[in-house]
Parts: C-alpha cells; structure tokens; sequence
C-alpha cells in the first residue's frame, strides 16, 4: 500500500514539473487562455462525446472476433460492456493493468482459461500499439521531412511497406529460433501470439483497428474546430499517435503534463499557440477519458469486478510465464 501511494506521489509530482516548466518556459498568457475557452463552439465539443462509445464498441467488436477465433463465444453486448468497465479501471492501475478486467467477464461467463483469454488481450493491445506506432513514427518523420517534401500519405506508404517488412522478419526469426516443445513459457507465448497476428482471419480486426482510429481522429477533428483549428485527419492522426506514445511514459498521473507538452510542441508546427493547444488537450481529456471512465464506472457498478483479485491474477500469471525458480 505505502509503495502504491509513493508511486502515486512521484506521478503527481512528475505532472506538476512538467506542467511548471511548460507555462514556465512559454509566454503563457491567462486572459488569451480564457478568451479561447470562453469561445468555445459548444455544438462541435458536444459531437465529440459521441467518439469515445463508438471507438470502444467498435474495439471491442475486434476482441470479440479474437474470442471466436479461440473457440469462445461470447455475445457482442458482452463484450461492450467488458471493454468500456475495464476501460474505466485501467485508467486507475499503474500500467493500465487493470484493462485485464475485461478478461475476468468473459471467463466468469464462459469458463475460458486465463491463458488462452490474456492471449485476446495482448493480440488486442498489439493492434493498437502497432497503429500508434505505425503513424505516431510515421509523423516523426513528416514533421521534420526527412524523407522528401512529400505529403503524409505517401509516407504513411512508405512506413507501411518498413514495417511490414520488419513484422515478417520477426515472423520468421521466431520461427527459426524459437522450437515450441523446448521453447520457455513466456517465448511460447510471445510466438503464439505475434505469429498470431498473420493470420488471414485477421483481416478484419485490422480494419477495425483502422476504422476505429480513423473515427478516433475523426472526433478529435472536432474538439479542434471547436477551438477554431483547421487540420486535415493525417496531420491529426500524426499529432494524436506520438502524443498517446508519450502519454504512455509512467512518470504523470493520467499523462497531465506530458499531454500538454508533446500538444504544445506538436501543434507549434501549425503555429497553434500554447493557449489554445493547452485548451484543446483539457477537451480532449475530458471527450475520452473522464467521459469514457464515467460511462465505463457506470457500467461496471450495473457489473463490478474485483480490482484487487485482477492485480493478484495477473501477478501470479507473470509468474507463471517466467517459470519455476532454479
């Protein structure tokens, strides 16, 4: 507990230096502050709440086909009502751990072993990250040219083609070196899951997984026009996937600190002032994550699950990839 709260502490205070030393190092300005606030176009903000329920239903659709494919069935409604609870309690455990609650629904319902259901999950996080990495990489690059002056399709083509290169790559090395029936449980598990990925049943979760940020973007769009920013969905794309892949650095509590800076810095690109960048990453907090975990919370009072039995779960679960002790 005394080590939980410490954590905590540390990711308070992270949040607040790094916010210090944003306003400190820029010319903050307050009444510019709340002039952009005060003109807000309420309408645009308003669609926006929209984004957070269809993205994850539209996610968790995709964990629902990676159930079926390991033999599970599991209703669709189900599956909402998993994802957007364990939404809600991965954005309160360190490390999003407690997204695993999602598992302890299926399992309750279906009787699925742990190991084939945290298989789901890790498959579903996987599609996330490679995405966020695919564009937020993607936009490293754009912004500072390094390829050519080209615009962000032809090098979203470009970063496709490297990373699909280096995904088969990994594919075969697995499979060269890894032998199943001498392999360590946590290598087994690792190939399972990454070979995994090339099935061609996973076409659709892929399109999925691109329709859903797509719609991500697409919302984020609109917290933008109602700050009276004009950007096209690639710039967007590029902007939020970088900005995620900062957030996901456990040194803030709830990534406040570092979301405004990599937005601040991001949006200085389209000589976005820090006034209005800071302005739109408060809205973009509030569209998805305090509205998302506030429907999420709601969902998991109507179906709670033990935060507590999840963190043991999943402790004696690691254990378990890494073997008995010598």
């Amino acid at each position: 507990m005394k080590k939980s709260w410490l954590k905590t502490l540390f990711k308070v205070a992270g949040s607040a230096l790094i916010i210090w030393l944003l306003v400190s190092r820029i010319q903050w300005n307050l009444k510019e502050f709340t002039r952009i606030l005060a003109g807000l176009d309420i309408s645009w903000f308003l669609f926006s709440l929209f984004g957070v329920v269809i993205v994850l239903g539209i996610k968790s659709i995709r964990w629902n086909i990676l159930l079926k494919q390991e033999d599970c069935n599991y209703s669709r409604w189900r599956s909402f009502i998993a994802y957007m609870s364990s939404f809600t309690i991965g954005l309160v455990t360190p490390g999003r751990v407690g997204e695993i609650a999602r598992l302890y629904y299926v399992r309750e319902d279906t009787g699925i072993t742990f190991y084939r259901s945290f298989k789901t999950l890790v498959a579903d996080r996987i599609f996330d990250f490679a995405l966020l990495i695919w564009f937020g990489g993607t936009g490293m690059l754009y912004f500072y040219k390094l390829l050519g002056n080209f615009n962000g399709f032809v090098y979203l083509l470009v970063t496709a083609f490297a990373m699909l290169v280096v995904w088969g790559a990994g594919y075969w090395v697995l499979k060269i070196l890894v032998k199943p029936e001498t392999a360590p449980i946590s290598f087994r598990f690792i190939m399972e899951t990454w070979n995994g990925m090339f099935k061609p049943e996973m076409f659709l979760p892929w399109v999925l997984t691109l329709l859903a940020y797509f719609l991500f973007y697409l919302a984020n769009q609109m917290i933008l026009k109602a700050v009276g920013i004009e950007l096209n969905i690639i710039d967007i794309s590029f902007i939020l996937s970088l900005m995620s892949l900062v957030t996901i650095i456990p040194i803030t509590l709830a990534g406040f600190g570092t979301r405004e800076a990599s937005l601040v810095y991001l949006l200085s690109f389209y000589l976005v002032s820090p006034e209005t960048a800071i302005v739109f990453s408060l809205l973009q907090f509030t569209a998805f994550f305090l509205w998302g975990g506030i429907i999420g919370l709601l969902i998991w009072f109507y179906k709670p699950v033990s935060i507590n039995l999840i963190m043991e779960d999943y402790k004696s679960f690691i254990r378990y990839l890494k073997g008995p002790k010598p």
